[in-house]
């Protein structure tokens, strides 16, 4: 049974195959490298003959059949990056280096020298005139939030331990206290945002649950040598989405915001949460409601959008609101006197 490919990506998975095969590939073939029925096969093959200069070479095998093969050369159209795809992968270099990704900012920049390496040198020199003039014009907005410089060793030994399955001891440093505490982990991924998190079950008799762990807060790790086996139901987007934010506070809530009418178009292209649903009312403005966890989170977020914004449910945010609230007023006033 082959790969079974999303539409945009059979035309080049097939090409790729057909470039692969010496012998090349009947249609029965093609149907199965991309999963998809004979027809469909017909026609990506009728596509790809019609794009590629000089079309497909075909033959006839042996026992009769009929095989197709793209002859060394001519997926180079296809292979070739654009201008553009090449100016986000610096822009996205540049990103990851500003957020305090070294590493990452590292590994694209490498990747962008290797696929720029790969171009026809006199029309890449062109090119690398035009990229560098829209790079430059090119800015990366800096949201507010933490500047967070994480150590390479740091996340290469977390991706070793996610691929390979193995637990890891950390020391990890609470943010709101300091304090410095000694967890064994089950590490299973990452949730990026203003931070980024490292996702883990602890398998601690106390614990034993999934739980959030600041990167950048990770002061050592290592390896314990053991390896565990991951819980196939757990859904990493799932778990993400349980919260307004990174940060899960034990219970959710059906959450509903109305935003009015000069906001309204503002607030629809907003995505809020994974999950949300968006109502447009009669009256121009409109309601949002999603099922989350971080009251906390919510309220100053809320805070962000004024006086266009009503919460209709739950009772606990706007209790949490009205906390956030006179927490703000006598920070100012501090500030006064």
């Amino acid at each position: 049974m082959g790969t079974r490919y999303a539409p945009a990506e059979r035309l080049l998975a097939l090409g790729l195959a057909l470039a692969e095969a010496r012998g090349g590939l009947t249609l029965e073939q093609m149907a199965e490298t991309v999963g998809v029925n004979r027809r469909t096969a017909e026609r990506l093959r009728d596509t790809l003959h019609r794009l590629l200069p000089d079309g497909l070479l075909s033959f006839t095998r042996d026992d009769g059949t009929k095989s197709w093969r793209v002859p060394a050369g001519r997926l180079a159209p296809l292979q070739t990056p654009a201008l553009e795809e090449l100016m986000e992968l610096r822009v996205a270099a540049d990103r990851a280096r500003r957020q305090g990704l070294v590493h990452e900012a590292g590994r694209l920049n490498t990747l962008a020298v290797k696929l720029e390496a790969n171009q026809n040198r006199q029309a890449f020199r062109r090119v690398d005139v035009n990229l560098e003039t829209l790079f430059a014009a090119t800015g990366v907005v800096v949201r507010p939030g933490p500047q967070e410089t994480i150590a390479p060793e740091i996340i290469l030994g977390l991706r070793e331990a996610v691929l390979a399955c193995h637990s890891v001891r950390l020391v990890y440093k609470r943010r709101d206290t300091g304090s410095l505490s000694y967890p064994i982990l089950h590490p299973y991924g990452f949730l990026t945002g203003s931070r980024t998190y490292l996702v883990g079950f602890n398998p601690h008799p106390d614990v034993c649950e999934h739980r959030i762990y600041a990167i950048a807060n990770i002061e050592r790790l290592r390896l314990t040598g053991e390896t565990f086996v991951r819980d196939e139901n757990f859904d990493l987007p799932a778990y993400a989405a349980r919260s307004f934010g990174a940060f899960w506070d034990g219970e959710t809530f059906d959450v509903a915001w109305r935003f009015a009418p000069e906001v309204a178009a503002d607030a629809r292209r907003f995505l809020f949460h994974p999950q949300q649903h968006v109502t447009l009312n009669e009256d121009g403005s409109v309601t949002v409601a999603f099922r989350a966890s971080g009251l906390s989170e919510m309220a100053w977020h809320l805070f962000t959008w004024g006086a266009h914004v009503e919460i209709l449910a739950p009772q606990a945010l706007k209790q949490r609101y009205r906390v956030c609230l006179d927490e703000a007023t006598a920070a100012l006033d501090r500030t006064a006197d």
